[in-house]
């Protein structure tokens, strides 16, 4: 007897969808501070002009991950997660990724240590002060050029 693929028959149990279309109700006054007070702030970094040396640097881009949380006065969810990752087509390439999620959100990073470039991003529902992250971090990579942007969410 054959039988067919699960996601087949998933699939095929599926009620019909309807679709709603609703026209929202104008925001009151309680609903615009609540959307606020839960909009976040994303932070992205590009940063250039560092050391291949400074990017390879597993245990410095660990203590980075597990200290800047409590710099900026948020707290850690998980320890910090590196991971080194291979490039599939270029030999030799290759570089590091590191992950902390906090109460807040995450930090994140990837190197690419044979290009002296590290890309970056600190996501908080809790502000911070996106200068001094720039800065810890200038001074952490030794960076000679940065771009940065920063993103309210809501």
């Amino acid at each position: 007897m054959l039988i067919p693929p699960l996601w087949l028959v998933k699939t095929a149990t599926l009620p019909a969808r309807r679709t709603v279309t609703r026209k929202p109700a104008p925001a009151t006054r309680q609903e615009k501070e609540q959307t606020e007070a839960l909009s976040g702030k994303h932070l992205t970094i590009d940063a250039y002009g560092i050391t291949p040396e400074r990017l390879r640097d597993s245990r410095s881009i660990f203590n980075l991950l597990d200290d800047l949380p409590g710099m900026l006065g948020m707290r850690k969810l998980t320890t910090p997660q590196i991971a080194f990752c291979q490039s599939p087509d270029r030999q030799g390439h290759w570089g590091i990724s590191g992950f902390v999620m906090i109460y807040e959100s995450h930090i994140a990073l990837h190197t690419w240590p044979e290009n002296g470039y590290v890309s970056m991003d600190v996501y908080s529902c809790k502000d911070f002060d996106d200068k001094k992250v720039v800065q810890l971090l200038k001074d952490h990579w030794g960076a000679t050029r940065m771009n940065t942007h920063v993103i309210r969410r809501n």
